[in-house]
């Protein structure tokens, strides 16, 4: 299984080439950035990564085609990809961080994501596109300046629906804080679905999502999982539970602002404790051991048999999450993180 690692979308092009390069450096197989409306072009912000490195896969994630026309997207993506030399990747999702500054109608997502995975596929420098899409019909579409090695297009999914349909023509599939409990099932539903479609199973893409909080201190790591908890699949039913009962998830998700304003109030939230209002600490304990890996430095080598674990349930990749003091985690990953699953 090969380590990825995601950056939250808050660097600047030369702060993003310094950590790609540091994370080429250490072995790390693809950085994705996570794509948000508010942020910087991330396909722009590239650029500069592409020049400094050689190795490493650029990754963008996940992009709906609800945001962005899939021609217009295939035609930054092959950009990326020749400024990359064959490098870039892309996970293309049905709503993201889209969601939380439009109104969006997903009554057809799966859909949507499908065919914005078929013209991205089959654009190339080879004769022109013409898809015959219920959503997004195209015609005599062509990147001529493409390279021959193309982009890499992985679904982003979870869902029993967009997990079957990721077989279809994606290069894999790309979960996100699936609990350990679900990856198995999840990876026979792919495969499943690759054999109808009579695709190998060899050479595509199982990858995850993993929340990566383990610093030196062990209270600056617990604050760092609990001020993002929400972001765990915003804790849907779905995700919590295989570790809750009904008792347990009912707080949950009557209680989701107790989870929201640590988000957005992170200062406060620290300087408070970590304390979260009308949720008992053995619920949010549960989420954090759970949802994430959280651990010190000291206990990281004991932590790992989780991902152990994932790669025994099927994934080739995981791609790990990282947050504050991003370059400090990239070094413990190479160091620590890789030689333990070789």
């Amino acid at each position: 299984m090969q380590i990825d690692i995601a950056l939250e979308p808050e660097f600047s092009a030369s702060e993003l080439a310094e950590l790609g390069e540091l994370a080429e450096r250490h072995g790390i197989a693809t950085i994705w950035v996570t794509n948000d409306p508010q942020a910087r072009d991330l396909f722009m912000l590239y650029a500069r990564v592409a020049e400094v490195t050689d190795r490493i896969r650029l990754g963008v994630m996940a992009v709906s085609p609800l945001e962005v026309h899939p021609i217009k997207l295939s035609a930054s993506l092959q950009t990326l990809n020749e400024m990359s030399n064959g490098r870039a990747s892309i996970v293309v999702g049905a709503g993201g961080a889209i969601l939380a500054h439009t109104k969006l109608d997903l009554s057809r997502r799966v859909r949507a994501v499908r065919e914005c995975i078929e013209i991205l596929k089959d654009t190339n420098a080879d004769k022109p596109l013409n898809f015959n899409g219920e959503l997004y019909p195209a015609w005599n579409f062509q990147t001529r300046w493409a390279v021959d090695v193309p982009p890499r297009v992985l679904a982003g999914a979870n869902g029993d629906q967009m997990l079957r349909m990721s077989a279809r023509r994606a290069d894999g599939v790309h979960m996100s804080d699936m609990p350990l409990p679900l990856v198995p099932d999840a990876v026979q539903k792919v495969t499943q679905a690759l054999e109808t479609h009579g695709r190998p199973v060899e050479g595509f893409e199982f990858n995850n999502f993993w929340a990566f909080h383990v610093k030196e201190d062990r209270t600056e790591a617990e604050l760092e999982a609990r001020s993002r908890l929400i972001l765990r699949g915003m804790l849907k039913p779905m995700y919590i539970s295989p570790f809750l009962n009904d008792a347990d998830m009912q707080v949950v998700r009557e209680n989701l602002q107790s989870f929201y304003k640590p988000f957005y109030e992170r200062e406060a939230f620290c300087k408070s404790g970590g304390v979260f209002e009308n949720v008992s600490e053995s619920i949010v304990d549960t989420l954090v051991e759970n949802l994430t890996l959280t651990a010190t430095t000291a206990e990281l080598d004991d932590r790992l048999e989780v991902l152990h674990e994932f790669a025994s349930a099927g994934l080739t990749h995981i791609t790990l999450g990282l947050h504050d003091n991003p370059a400090d985690t990239i070094r413990l990953i190479g160091e620590r993180v890789i030689p333990a699953l070789r």
